[in-house]
């Protein structure tokens, strides 16, 4: 056990239960994936690590996910999917008429696609409910769009959009409550969001707004969008920062938040580390640009895991602890796989290289997905290791390594050496 645990342990949990779960996300012509990818959260029936899934009456799902691939396969494609349907949600009140939806990058690699809608799908339950939601769009307008939830163990529409500016609402309360709605909406705008405070959408829209988060993989980007957490002064995240940084082996003890000569400029976070020199303890500050860029992550990342410890939900995380030891790495996930800390029950979805991370000791098949793509069209491909047979005992890294499951790099011999001259002497 932790100390982060025994600490954690006195923090205050928002969220308790199965709020804000996703349990699929699907995405089609987009980027480098050309078909559709479908990304599952739906936990196997294997009894393996039974503590990184999440049971409900119906559903059982996963804790965490993890993409692994070679450079340039599409892993970031799958991040950069979800970014673009959440922020096109998010953002789709904003947007002014006629504004093109810049997200909306289809496959580019045949004329076909190139003109076709890309599409987005995400299966979820928030407050007790079962949703499917998804939409596809080109770059100029909405082209379906379409919500359903479970109420029971059969599905029923709230809405559907077909054609830009056709709408279904097969239940007469629910017409008569979004149909007047519908003359708010235009061409590039989503419905969902329009309708966002309906007694229907409600709670499926602020999932979106809440419960499902990405972030950027650049501890620089990252920090940008965390430090007005450190700014606020927060005793519980000032405490929580510091164990984490304990915990993970660096020499910080503690940190300070300086404000800069002027306001244009913001603020400046300083590191205090505890170095021993001649048998006596001694205390030097840096500025947290001279630390290591793992350093630097993990505190960009600090304020991040602690929330998402709080209220739940679904943090999504493109290569993941790029700079940090593998152990590190391992020591993070592990996380949120221990239902003392992850009590909110958050899910984590990362891209990584930490080969450390694929052991059946450490995530279950069905956890680990790879990417791939065809170099001789340009398609890359989403699929798990559950779908390969199941061999007792196998080593999932040593097999991944030799190429059993795909999604390696393809490595020619040295011919670049017929490249270089040799510089002659005199």
């Amino acid at each position: 056990m932790t100390v982060l645990y025994k600490l954690y342990n006195d923090t205050k949990v928002i969220w308790m239960g199965l709020f804000g779960m996703l349990l699929q996300f699907s995405v089609e012509n987009f980027k480098s994936f050309k078909d559709k990818a479908i990304l599952s959260l739906e936990a196997s029936s294997d009894k393996e690590l039974l503590d990184h899934v999440l049971n409900n009456e119906k559903d059982r799902y996963l804790k965490s996910v993890v993409l692994f691939g070679g450079n340039a396969a599409g892993k970031s494609n799958i991040f950069q999917a979800l970014t673009a349907a959440i922020f096109l949600v998010r953002q789709s009140n904003g947007r002014q008429y006629g504004a093109p939806l810049v997200q909306i990058v289809p496959f580019r690699f045949d004329e076909c696609s190139a003109g076709k809608a890309s599409s987005f799908e995400f299966v979820f339950s928030t407050n007790g409910r079962k949703y499917i939601y998804g939409f596809s769009a080109t770059r100029e307008m909405v082209v379906e769009e379409y919500l359903y939830v479970f109420n029971s163990s059969r599905v029923s529409v709230v809405f559907g959009r077909t054609n830009t500016n056709e709408y279904r609402f097969t239940s007469p309360i629910i017409r008569k409550r979004l149909f007047p709605l519908v003359e708010r909406n235009t061409e590039n705008k989503l419905f969902l969001a329009t309708a966002w405070h309906a007694e229907d959408t409600r709670d499926a829209y602020m999932w979106f707004e809440q419960m499902i988060n990405t972030y950027s993989c650049d501890h620089e980007q990252l920090l940008s969008q965390t430090i007005e957490m450190y700014e606020q002064d927060d005793p519980s995240l000032h405490r929580f920062a510091c164990q984490l940084f304990q915990e993970t082996d660096t020499q910080i003890i503690d940190y300070e938040i300086i404000s800069k000569p002027t306001v244009m400029l913001g603020y400046q976070i300083g590191t205090l580390n505890r170095i021993e020199k001649d048998g006596e303890e001694r205390i030097y500050r840096l500025p947290l640009e001279k630390e290591s860029k793992g350093v630097q992550w993990l505190f960009a990342f600090a304020p991040v895991l602690k929330k998402a410890f709080e209220t739940g939900g679904v943090l999504c995380i493109d290569d993941f602890g790029t700079n940090l030891h593998p152990l590190l790495v391992k020591y993070l996930v592990s996380l949120f796989h221990n239902p003392d800390v992850n009590k909110a029950n958050v899910q984590l979805v990362i891209s990584t290289h930490a080969m450390i991370l694929m052991s059946p000791e450490v995530l279950r098949r069905d956890q680990i997905y790879y990417v791939e793509k065809d170099y001789q069209n340009g398609e890359s491909e989403l699929f798990s290791l559950d779908d390969f047979s199941k061999r007792e005992g196998e080593d999932y890294r040593k097999s991944y390594l030799l190429g059993r499951f795909g999604a390696v790099p393809y490595i020619v011999d040295a011919q670049i050496s017929g490249l270089i001259t040799a510089k002659s002497t005199k």
